[in-house]
């Protein structure tokens, strides 16, 4: 059975998406677009399309990427893609995460 993402949401990212359905439904009506010509173009279903303009948390981060390139938005996420906006801490960062010597050895059979 299926989980029910919106019981795992927190109210910030239910916000996020409410804030931005409303930004996705009039770009794509300012480009005189159905929501089916839009959902062709962003290669996803128009029920799918429907539930990102209403907001549904439980529909992909892909296919909220997928609407904003199609509507020519992707780049509003700029904020993301450059790290060195995000702080001096963005930049100390480890590459990867690896165990400490003592854990490995405790196990040692």
């Amino acid at each position: 059975m299926r989980r029910k993402e919106e019981k795992f949401a927190s109210a910030q990212v239910k916000s996020a998406a409410s804030r931005m359905a409303p930004i996705i439904r009039t770009a794509r009506l300012t480009r005189n677009m159905t929501q089916e010509a839009a959902a062709a173009r962003a290669k996803m279903s128009p029920y799918t399309w429907m539930k990102i303009e209403r907001g549904d948390v439980s529909i992909s981060l892909g296919s909220w990427l997928s609407a904003l390139e199609c509507l020519g938005l992707l780049d509003t996420l700029s904020l993301v893609t450059e790290p060195t906006r995000l702080g001096a801490a963005a930049a100390t960062t480890r590459q990867r995460a690896r165990p400490s010597v003592a854990t490995a050895d405790k196990y040692d059979f």
